[in-house]
């Protein structure tokens, strides 16, 4: 299952570089900040991993963002531009902005994908969320279980768009270096969850729990529709050295230019 935040590591795993690098010459990333208005919507979250102690995560969504970050003062963090459909990865550390543009690529999946959707029933037991029931629903691929979901339809629908976007720009990326996967690695959970089916359970509803059968999961413990964002929350540092996941790929970031590593955040 993709965890959405600590969000840096997995835009950094999915586009496959493992750590920002610099370069001179790399791309400017610009966005500009919005007016807050008081409906934005804050998510807060519990993070749960294996081997890892639970920890507190948030994302912030407006009319024209999508932030994800560690929580208050939070310098590393993902931004994505709902307008440009472009994901930004601000890494302090490095001092860098990494941009991962949607691309309009048509593969195949290398084996038939056999996607399922089981429905579990209502959790009558469970009190309703803005008078809604939530509901238990298991997703499998090839009848295999990727992961499950506590899901409540109609709620919050503007942040189940911002992540079905945000989602859909990182497997439209992630088309770019599929075929470099050796096949003894295919794995049919995974071919769904970041490059075929991404986000195929937003369909269902606002996820305010998921796990997989990995140990990974999160859990919605608060959110608010009334949040005043800081406009400054939407602005990617200038002085940081901006390039592309293309760029990358090209050979124009130059390796020598990198500083140290960056914090493990996945």
């Amino acid at each position: 299952m993709n965890t959405p935040l600590r969000i840096i590591g997995l835009v950094l795993l999915l586009i496959g570089l493992g750590a920002c690098q610099r370069t001179e010459s790399g791309a400017t990333a610009q966005t500009a900040a919005k007016t807050a208005t008081g409906h934005d919507i804050l998510l807060t979250f519990i993070e749960f991993e294996k081997g890892v102690d639970p920890y507190r995560t948030r994302a912030i969504i407006t009319p024209d963002f999508l932030r994800f970050d560690d929580g208050e003062g939070s310098v590393d963090f993902v931004l994505f531009d709902r307008r440009k459909r472009i994901v930004y990865s601000v890494n302090s550390d490095d001092e860098t902005v990494l941009a991962v543009h949607p691309k309009a690529i048509k593969i195949e999946p290398p084996m038939k994908l056999k996607l399922e959707v089981h429905a579990l029933g209502n959790m009558q037991d469970a009190p309703p969320i803005d008078g809604k029931h939530p509901r238990h629903y298991q997703f499998l691929a090839n009848g295999e279980i990727c992961y499950d979901t506590v899901s409540v339809k109609g709620l919050l629908p503007d942040a189940v768009d911002a992540l079905r976007d945000f989602s859909a720009v990182l497997a439209s990326d992630s088309k770019v270096t599929f075929n470099n996967i050796p096949a003894d690695l295919h794995d049919a959970c995974d071919m769904s969850m970041n490059t075929f089916a991404a986000g195929r359970h937003f369909a269902y509803g606002f996820p305010i729990q998921e796990w997989s059968p990995k140990g990974a999961g999160r859990t919605l413990i608060d959110y608010r529709t009334d949040y005043r964002a800081d406009p400054a929350l939407f602005v990617l540092p200038k002085e940081y050295t901006h390039f592309t996941v293309q760029e990358f790929r090209e050979g124009k970031v130059d390796p020598e230019a990198a500083s140290a590593p960056a914090p493990n955040h996945t």
